[in-house]
Parts: structure tokens; C-alpha cells; sequence
């Protein structure tokens, strides 16, 4: 079941969840610290409306979760789109489409609001993930470049 998070209790949850998010980055960015914690991040985030974070439950666990922010164009104030800042599913629910409903349901939030644009950012050798966001509709817009200086 997905629903909207509106209390402490599933944000601090989420919290966890964003912390194994992190670690799970480590794959693509070898300079992600593995001693960052993060806390309170999505009780905060939750008390602006316009942010949407959902989970997905299942026997009253949480198992994913995705979550977005309204973002305002820098060129046209009034050309307001969504930035999807996270998307995590526990890894023994991988793989079998949960990740796929979660962000199908953000997107019909967003897209509710009258929002322009959705924007999602990927570590460049995730393919699982750049395949999903492709299947749904994401198409290449910006590249970062960066180079390691130590």
C-alpha cells in the first residue's frame, strides 16, 4: 500500500531508510561518508505541504519510500516543476516493481499540482535506475561533470 507520510514516526522511519540510501551510493561515489547519520531531515520536510514524501507498506512495514520538493525554475517564476530527491526500496523488495509504483504515483501528485516538469538526478553507472526512469518517461537533460582532485 502507498500513502502520503504526514507523522514523525514514518519521516523518522524514512530517515533510516534514506541513511541505507546513502550506503548504498558508496557503489558510485567512493567519497560518500559512511559515518553521516542523517536525522530529523523528513520530519522537517513534512511540515511543508508542498514536499511529497510516500511510502510503501507492507504487514505495517515500511519497505521504499520516494520523496519530492517543489523546485521554481530559475529563468521563469512561474514555470514551477518537482525535484524527486530519493527513491529507495529495502533490498529484499527489489526488483519487483515497487520502485516503479512509487514513482508512477509521485508523478500523478505532481502532475496534480499543475507542476511543469519533473526532475530526477541519477549517479551516472546506476543503469538500473537510469533504466527505470527512462521506461516512465525520463529523458537525458543535464550533464555534471567532475573531476577528482584527490
Amino acid at each position: 500500500m502507498i500513502r502520503r507520510v504526514d507523522n514523525k514516526k514514518d519521516a523518522d522511519i524514512c530517515d533510516t531508510l534514506l541513511n541505507k540510501l546513502i550506503l548504498d551510493e558508496e557503489r558510485y561515489d567512493k567519497k560518500i561518508n559512511k559515518n553521516f547519520i542523517v536525522k530529523d531531515y523528513f520530519s522537517n520536510v513534512i511540515k511543508n505541504q508542498d514536499n511529497i514524501l510516500l511510502i510503501e507498506e507492507e504487514n505495517n512495514r515500511i519497505i521504499g519510500y520516494v520523496f519530492a520538493k517543489k523546485i521554481n525554475d530559475d529563468d521563469v517564476s512561474s514555470y514551477i516543476g518537482y525535484l524527486i530527491d530519493g527513491l529507495f526500496v529495502q533490498e529484499e523488495y527489489r526488483h519487483q516493481g515497487l520502485g516503479k509504483r512509487l514513482l508512477i504515483e509521485i508523478i500523478k501528485m505532481c502532475e496534480s499540482t499543475g507542476a511543469s516538469y519533473i526532475d530526477i538526478n541519477v549517479m551516472y553507472k546506476n543503469e538500473d535506475a537510469k533504466k527505470l526512469y527512462k521506461e516512465l518517461g525520463f529523458n537525458d537533460f543535464k550533464v555534471s561533470l567532475r573531476k577528482e582532485l584527490h
